[in-house]
């Protein structure tokens, strides 16, 4: 019989586990970062709807209140707008550092 031909030998076990624990820290990385950017665009669409439903809501109980048709309502719901815009930028920045 002939020797053990050498192109059949076993991987480096070490050189297999190194890449598998490199894999899995990889994957565990990516799933890391999608629920951290699920949280990011909670903390960006909240402070948005809140905003612009509140100032709509204080909005039109001035309107009645005055009687003025709707120009608190559409100053209100622009400000609560850009407020919620405003805070939902800073979240997105403070989440980049």
């Amino acid at each position: 019989m002939s020797p053990a031909n050498d192109n059949h030998r076993r991987p480096d076990m070490r050189k297999s586990l190194q890449r598998d624990f490199a894999r899995h820290a990889r994957k565990e990385l990516q799933h890391r970062s999608f629920w951290l950017w699920l949280g990011v665009l909670g903390m960006i669409g909240w402070p948005i709807a809140v905003g612009s439903v509140g100032g709509a809501w204080l909005g039109h109980h001035l309107d009645q209140r005055f009687n003025t048709g709707i120009q608190f309502t559409l100053l209100l719901l622009t400000i609560g707008v850009a407020t919620g815009t405003y805070i939902a930028w800073k979240a997105i920045a403070k989440n980049q550092d």
